[in-house]
């Protein structure tokens, strides 16, 4: 909306004082525009449902008397109002009072601004400019019968709010272009961004940071609604975000997609962190229930400054205070998957970890058998493993003294269950916790099943967009 400025609040102009020239801003990003400031891919996001066929063209206008009755070569006032250069109608109103006219201006004639703002700011604004011209009708005979005045303009359309990509732990921005999401993002013709790239740390840091990121994003789109896609922990720190940060933005959350979050954590953590822990302060370590070598790969995994929030017991905790707490209106939806596409029961082939190989430096180079082996550990753990539990006691050595020992033990699930080798698929979907505010599910298994990499690929893309315009079209800026 613009309430002043050229071609505004001038009196009662005439023909001679004309034309009245209006500039409206706009500074909505939408994507890549021609040298003109017109969207490249107007018509084909409009035919897709993503951006309104008009713009609604509002000006409140003084004393049109098209309607007057003359003597020729006399004519009423016509005055004739153009949107960038190309004519949209005339106005009409009444002698002495003031009429709302309206315009529908095909969204291909709408300029746009050429990139999204940076730091924090709102686009650079396109400029859409108004012109009307005054009188035309009497231009023929040079008399000048009528005048009008125009006191605000403004300019309303529907278009998709952007989606905006928030990794994993121990991961960056460009994993979502790794695994094949972004592609399909500018192939749907919907805007996006995955500049977020969190150092690994809590769940309580990263939610900070996103409070801070989320925001500067939006408003580089300049735009109060956003869809949130979440790859593992980033649906943690994206759900704490929600709970403790987001009242008070200047945009709303329409909706929050996770693939293969653990939000009932997971057992693997849980494994890595009672070893980092037990062997910090005993004297030896031990495993009971676990595949042969589960102690040799806990050791090499190691456990990161994000671990600790992947536990089921830390997501127990989290859920029971942070389910409760979710804004309304945010449309959730989750996604998981089983990375054991054979149906071998194992994890056997290069197929099943070739997308995994990209985010580990420990399998890149590996050959096919030991990186297969590897991961299949860490899947049969998860498969059969729901949390666990330590034991302790003291041995007596040969010569005297004691050895204090920590047994970690496998505490087992009812029955064996799928998982993407880092996230079992009840986890993913939130069953029992975050399950009661999810909308739409999705899970990948046998022949289309997915590891905990390739869960965010482009398929999996297409499986969420159109949960994306379910929320857009219910309360977004599409509805």
């Amino acid at each position: 909306m613009v309430n002043s400025g050229g071609g505004l609040d001038t009196g009662c102009t005439f023909r001679s004082g004309g034309p009245l020239l209006i500039d409206v801003p706009i500074d909505r990003y939408l994507g890549p525009g021609d040298a003109n400031g017109f969207l490249i891919d107007a018509t084909s996001m409009r035919n897709a449902g993503l951006l309104s066929e008009f713009a609604n063209l509002i000006l409140p206008v003084f004393d049109i008397d098209n309607l007057a009755d003359v003597t020729p070569p006399d004519q009423p006032e016509i005055d004739r109002v153009s949107f960038n250069d190309a004519e949209v109608g005339f106005l009409s109103g009444l002698h002495g009072e003031w009429k709302l006219n309206s315009f529908q201006i095909p969204i291909e004639r709408l300029k746009f601004p050429a990139a999204p703002g940076v730091g924090g700011a709102r686009p650079a604004p396109a400029m859409n400019r108004i012109r009307i011209d005054i009188d035309v009708g009497n231009e023929a005979t040079g008399n000048e019968l009528w005048c009008m005045s125009a006191d605000w303009v403004a300019i309303s359309f529907k278009a998709i709010s952007p989606v905006i990509l928030i990794h994993g732990n121990n991961s960056n921005g460009g994993f979502w272009e790794r695994q094949g999401f972004t592609a399909q993002l500018p192939q749907s013709l919907i805007p996006f961004d995955n500049s977020i790239s969190m150092p690994t740390s809590s769940v309580a840091t990263n939610s900070l940071r996103l409070f801070g990121r989320l925001r500067e994003i939006a408003a580089g789109f300049g735009v109060d609604s956003v869809h949130l896609v979440c790859h593992s922990k980033g649906g943690l720190d994206t759900r704490a975000y929600l709970q403790n940060f987001h009242f008070g933005e200047p945009f709303r959350v329409l909706s929050v997609s996770t693939c293969s979050s653990p939000h009932n954590g997971s057992s693997g953590a849980d494994l890595l962190v009672a070893q980092a822990v037990e062997a910090a302060r005993v004297d030896e370590v031990e495993f009971s229930g676990f595949p042969t070598f589960t102690q040799t790969l806990v050791r090499a995994l190691g456990v990161d400054a994000g671990t600790p929030n992947l536990t089921t017991r830390f997501a127990a905790q989290f859920n029971a205070q942070n389910v409760p707490a979710l804004p309304a209106g945010i449309l959730f939806n989750t996604v998981g998957g089983d990375a054991d596409t054979n149906n071998s029961l194992s994890i056997d082939t290069e197929a099943e970890i070739a997308a995994l190989r990209p985010e580990s430096a420990a399998l890149a180079s590996k050959p096919t058998f030991v990186a297969t082996t590897v991961v299949n550990r860490i899947y049969q753990i998860l498969r059969t493993t729901s949390t666990v539990e330590v034991r302790y006691r003291s041995d007596t050595g040969f010569f005297g003294g004691t050895t204090l020992v920590a047994e970690i033990v496998n505490v087992p699930t009812a029955a064996p269950g799928g998982n993407d080798t880092l996230v079992t698929i009840p986890s993913a979907m939130g069953a029992g916790t975050l399950a009661s505010r999810v909308t739409n599910t999705a899970v990948f298994t046998g022949a289309n099943g997915r590891n905990h990499s390739n869960i965010a690929n482009g398929a999996v893309a297409a499986t969420i967009l159109p949960w994306i315009l379910q929320a857009e079209r219910q309360n977004g800026d599409l509805k």
